[in-house]
């Protein structure tokens, strides 16, 4: 195949494959939070689990044609756009690149990127928004564009970045990874540094402000007040490293509210209910249960931190735990690797007007899952592994080719975020790092694209 075809080939074969997503999964795969979301975003009643933009978004969309359908090619297309569009500048001129562009297929082809692209998740949409967002910060240090394309392309990916850290509560990563990038790419067309921290600046407070607003539209059209998301997630956290630290030793320091025997109780209900790969364990014991309930918020955190103060190798012991079954579960089955078919509350899916149940296409996108069950391809470690890889050659030539700081930010935002989730991870769900594999898919789509001599002959060096 010469250059030429390759050309119209690859951005052609990441079309077939997004429209073969969209017919495999529409109107979307949607699991028990998918149903509460869209419900939410209906109805306009918020619990405030999740942070409210998704179900918002989910909301606007089922406004315009009624399920999930429509949001569904909304946020695929958030992924797919921007690889066509970094794809159709490809010019491959070494083995290396062309290794890129079928890695990138291989990978698209995959059960985890068929399957996850087609499920009503906000980690998905978090991902795909974080693509967006450094695509666009790769197009506009392209040489030769108008200003009204740079304006367009810097305020996509303010847009992007503002809706992305909306989606998901350590979702601020983004916006900060990408002000960097900014500031590289200013930096790397020869204006002072200066000039380049003030435009960085600029971009983090745009997005910021646009996210406060997204989220004061929300709230201003909510039936009712929206409890805040943190305000849920945090004590979910507190208790799950009290029964963590418990379990790996520490004691439960004896209070007013908590008399010896009944620590020792905890002790060793702590034992029995406690396994690092999911907080949901500690609900198979009744005493966990009712101890849990009765500590109320302050009470909580000043116990988790008084534990945390007198026990941190046990705080230490319990979250690396967590984090390997986040990053290298002994049976990925455990954490979640698809869900497909509808599920969720009946209430809800009656309201809904829902099917709940799994279809014969589902059954077989299932199978093509669960023969990659056993392999590197589900395991978050993998994807982590190859973002480092392609971070490093990134950086290695110095990100003097157009984009090259975006993509690196890029892959570096993903592996940060994923490094978040040594200290908040409460489930070993493979969904919740979804955003490494899209970020290779993403860096794997840009390295394809061989540079021109003429952009390496301007590069700074």
């Amino acid at each position: 195949m010469n250059v030429r075809a390759h050309h119209f080939a690859l951005p052609g074969i990441v079309l077939l494959l997004w429209l073969v997503t969209l017919a495999a999964n529409a109107p979307g795969q949607l699991s028990f939070d998918s149903v509460v979301q869209l419900m939410e975003g209906r109805s306009g009643n918020y619990a405030g689990a999740h942070p409210p933009l998704m179900s918002a978004l989910l909301g606007a969309f089922d406004h315009v044609l009624p399920g999930t359908a429509l949001y569904l090619v909304f946020a695929s297309a958030l992924f797919y756009l921007p690889l066509i569009a970094l794809l159709n500048t490809a010019r491959p001129r070494r083995p290396w690149h062309w290794l890129c562009a079928v890695g990138l297929v291989a990978l698209l082809a995959s059960p985890l990127m068929l399957i996850y692209q087609g499920t009503v998740w906000k980690d998905v949409l978090f991902a795909n928004l974080s693509v967006t967002c450094f695509a666009c910060l790769a197009f506009s240090a392209r040489q030769g564009r108008s200003r009204l394309s740079l304006l367009a392309a810097l305020a996509g990916a303010v847009l992007a970045a503002a809706l992305a850290a909306g989606i998901r509560q350590n979702g601020l990563v983004v916006p900060l990874t990408a002000a960097i990038a900014l500031v590289i790419q200013i930096r790397q067309t020869g204006q002072r540094t200066s000039t380049a921290l003030r435009r960085g600046l600029a971009f983090l407070l745009l997005a910021v402000g646009v996210q406060l607003g997204a989220q004061h539209l929300v709230q201003a059209t909510a039936a009712r007040p929206i409890p805040g998301s943190l305000g849920w997630g945090l004590p979910v956290i507190h208790r799950f490293d009290v029964v963590g630290m418990v379990a790996h030793g520490a004691a439960v320091p004896a209070r007013d509210s908590i008399p010896p025997e009944d620590a020792h109780r905890i002790g060793e209900a702590a034992a029995r209910g406690y396994h690092p790969s999911r907080v949901e364990a500690m609900d198979s014991d009744a005493e966990m249960r009712a101890f849990l309930r009765n500590l109320h918020k302050p009470m909580l955190m000043q116990l988790w931190w008084d534990m945390l103060r007198a026990e941190p190798l046990a705080w230490l012991r319990h979250r690396a735990a967590v984090f390997r079954w986040v990053v290298l579960p002994p049976d990925v089955r455990l954490c979640l690797p698809v869900h497909l078919g509808v599920e969720g509350p009946p209430a809800a899916v009656g309201a809904l007007g829902l099917a709940v149940g799994v279809r014969p296409q589902d059954q077989a996108l299932y199978r093509y899952a669960a023969a990659a069950f056993g392999t590197p391809l589900f395991l978050n470690l993998t994807w982590i592994a190859f973002a480092a890889i392609l971070l490093g050659i990134l950086l290695r030539r110095r990100c003097r080719v157009p984009g090259d700081a975006a993509m690196a930010a890029l892959l570096g935002a993903a592996i940060g975020f994923a490094g978040s989730f040594a200290l908040i991870g409460i489930a070993c769900d493979v969904r919740y790092l979804f955003l490494v594999p899209t970020a290779v898919c993403a860096a794997l789509a840009h390295v394809s694209r061989g540079p021109e001599p003429a952009e390496m002959a301007d590069a700074p060096r």
